[in-house]
C-alpha cells in the first residue's frame, strides 16, 4: 500500500486545497478505511484555524483494524463520521460507522452517517412515536431531510416541514413532509395550528436557533417539546419564558460532537435494528443533490455555499 495519500485541507482561513499526508496507520478501537466518497457538511464551509485534514464524513472499504477490534471487519463496505474525513485512507473509532446495506451505493451512504445520529438523537429526546405531530424547520437541509423521513418512520402525523425556499417545497413533499411550510411567504404558528387542528406539534426539532426557537413555541401543543438540533441562525436565542410556561413546553438543546466516544456509538448502534433496514428497502433514502469528483472541491464549497442545493452535496474518491 502507499505511504502517502491525497488529501484535503481547510485552516489558516483559505478554502478547501489539495494537500498529500503520510497514511494514517490505525490505533486501538479504530478502523482503517479507503474512502470512496465524501459529504460536506455546512461546517466545512468555515476554514478558520490551524492547518488540517477537512471533512467530517465519508463512505469506503475497511481495509484495516487496530487492536481490540474483529479483524472480521476487513472488506466491509461503511460510512462513518470522524475527523479528517477528506483523505484517501481515514481512521475512525469502530463504533462510528455504519454497515452499508449492497443497495446503497458509497456516493448515497456518505451523506448519511451524521444526518442519521444527529436526527435520531434527536427524535429520541423528543420522544416521538406513533400518533405524534412533527415540526422540523430549515428541513431541505441535508440533515433536515433525513429528520422528515425517520419521524416519518416513527409513526409521527402529520410531519410539517419548514423552508425559506417556495422552490424547495415540492422536495419535502416528496419525501413525506405531510405539510411544506415557506418562512417569510407564510405565517408559521397558522400553518402549523391549521394543519394540527388547532392544537399544535408534539414536538420541534428546530435547525434554525436564533428567533426561531421562540417562533415556534406558540406552535407547540401543551406539554409539548421544543429541541434545539442546529444553529444556522446563530447559537443565542431570546425566548419568552411566559409564553412557554404557558404551552407547558420543555425545552432542550442537543449537540452530538466525537467525545466521548460513546456517544456517537451507541447512537449509530442504535440504528441498527429499525433504520438501517429501512435504509435497505428503500423507506429511507439518501437525498444527493450534486456528485463531484475529488478534484473539483472548489465547486463543491460553492454549490453549498449557494443555499440552492436540494440534498447533499459529495465528492466521489478516485
Amino acid at each position: 500500500m502507499r505511504t502517502t495519500m491525497n488529501v484535503l485541507l481547510t485552516g489558516n482561513n483559505l478554502a478547501l486545497r489539495a494537500g498529500e499526508r503520510p497514511v494514517p496507520v490505525p490505533g486501538s478501537d479504530q478502523l482503517l478505511v479507503r474512502t470512496r466518497a465524501l459529504a460536506l457538511n455546512n461546517a466545512d464551509l468555515a476554514h478558520g484555524g490551524d492547518e488540517r485534514i477537512a471533512g467530517y464524513e465519508f463512505s469506503g472499504e475497511v481495509i484495516g483494524v487496530g487492536s481490540g477490534v474483529d479483524a472480521g471487519l476487513v472488506g466491509a463496505r461503511v460510512a462513518g463520521t470522524t475527523p479528517a474525513a477528506f483523505a484517501q485512507y481515514v481512521v475512525v473509532h469502530h463504533r462510528h460507522v455504519i454497515t452499508i446495506p449492497e443497495s446503497v451505493s458509497f456516493e448515497d451512504a456518505a451523506s448519511l452517517p451524521t444526518a442519521l445520529l444527529t436526527e435520531s438523537g434527536a427524535l429520541s429526546v423528543a420522544g416521538v412515536g406513533a400518533g405524534d405531530s412533527v415540526l422540523i424547520t430549515a428541513a431541505a437541509s441535508g440533515i433536515g431531510l433525513i429528520g422528515v423521513q425517520l419521524a416519518r418512520l416513527m409513526g409521527a402525523a402529520p410531519v410539517i416541514a419548514t423552508t425559506r425556499s417556495a422552490h424547495k417545497r415540492a422536495l419535502l413533499e416528496r419525501i413525506g413532509a405531510d405539510t411544506a411550510i415557506t418562512t417569510g411567504e407564510q405565517d408559521l404558528v397558522a400553518a402549523v395550528l391549521e394543519a394540527t387542528a388547532g392544537q399544535g406539534v408534539s414536538a420541534v426539532l428546530d435547525h434554525v436557533a436564533g428567533e426561531m426557537i421562540a417562533a415556534v413555541v406558540p406552535a407547540t401543543r401543551l406539554g409539548g417539546k421544543i429541541i434545539s438540533v442546529g444553529r444556522l441562525g446563530g447559537s443565542e436565542a431570546t425566548v419568552d419564558l411566559y409564553a412557554l410556561a404557558a404551552r407547558q413546553a420543555t425545552l432542550q438543546s442537543v449537540s452530538y460532537g466525537f467525545t466521548p466516544p460513546e456517544t456517537i456509538g451507541d447512537l449509530l448502534a442504535a440504528l441498527e435494528s429499525r433504520v438501517l433496514p429501512a435504509l435497505a428497502d428503500g423507506r429511507i433514502k439518501a437525498v444527493v443533490d450534486t456528485v463531484l469528483p475529488f478534484a473539483d472541491a472548489a465547486s463543491a464549497v460553492e454549490r453549498l455555499g449557494s443555499g440552492q442545493a436540494l440534498g447533499k452535496i459529495v465528492l466521489r474518491m478516485p
